[in-house]
């Protein structure tokens, strides 16, 4: 029995050590490196067993489990999924059960796009000192203290008058002086000479760098399976719940339910 799992993530990881553990050939497929976006934390909070823990720290504790238990990681992104097989922008794979972990992507705003403009944190240019964020949510706030953290002066732009952002987030923020526009959506932007000019009703401000943050969307490869089995787990379910430890006990319940399919298939 071959498994394929689709992203390396929390739940795609979480999956592959614990079908390990029960003996399952298993394989992870990642397009870019382990941890998904967890990698852009400043801090994850909802797993009460592992403590206030960055999100670089909470990738590297993924990563140890990999090496662990010896997970095979074959890094390409994987496009569709048919019937016993895979295909990435690389090659086609062979598989018995595929599971898809591949989180969300974030949602774009076309015209402030640019050279300076950036939808990940982990993606911002070193030379980045002041950063405007677009947003009001958790990630948006979340990246304002991880930038705070990081020596760069970040300026929050928030279209309606209220932030959903958890309140704990909140007062980080505000602890850290933080300044939060309310109500002030950004109009339109120009990015020339390595700098961003970002225009509202309320005025113009000067930045290194724009960084969007306005929500995510599931974002899954293009399945075509009809007789092969094939679950999906972590964010890419259920992409208005994206939390690390929903993430771990999904990639736990899918490993179960494959573990009762491989018992049920040796008997």
């Amino acid at each position: 029995m071959k498994v394929a799992i689709i992203g390396g993530g929390p739940a795609g990881i979480s999956c592959a050590v614990l079908l390990k553990r029960y003996g399952v050939d298993v394989t992870i497929y990642e397009k870019d490196e382990i941890g998904g976006l967890i990698r852009n934390a400043w801090r994850v909070e909802n797993f009460p067993p592992v403590g206030f823990i960055s999100g670089t720290g909470f990738v590297d504790k993924l990563k140890w489990y990999i090496k662990e238990y010896r997970i095979e990681v074959v890094q390409d992104e994987i496009l569709t999924v048919d019937d016993f097989e895979i295909t990435g922008r690389v090659r086609r794979y062979q598989c018995d059960i595929a599971v898809v972990a591949t989180g969300t992507v974030p949602k774009r705003l076309v015209d402030l796009e640019g050279p300076r403009t950036f939808y990940e944190y982990i993606h911002l240019p070193q030379d980045v000192q002041t950063v405007a964020i677009y947003g009001g949510g958790d990630v948006a706030l979340d990246y304002a203290i991880h930038a705070k953290e990081d020596s760069r002066e970040p300026t929050v732009f928030v279209r309606s008058n209220k932030l959903k952002a958890v309140s704990r987030l909140v007062e980080y923020a505000k602890e850290r002086g933080i300044p939060i526009r309310l109500g002030e959506a950004i109009a339109f932007v120009e990015q020339k000479d390595e700098k961003v000019y970002v225009y509202t009703k309320a005025g113009s401000y000067i930045f290194d760098a724009l960084l969007i943050a306005i929500g995510r969307i599931a974002n899954e490869p293009k399945i075509n399976a009809s007789s092969m089995k094939v679950f999906k787990i972590g964010d890419v379910a259920h992409p208005n719940f994206r939390q690390s430890s929903i993430a771990i006990g999904d990639g736990i319940k899918c490993a179960m339910e494959i573990v009762e399919i491989v018992e049920q298939l040796n008997k």
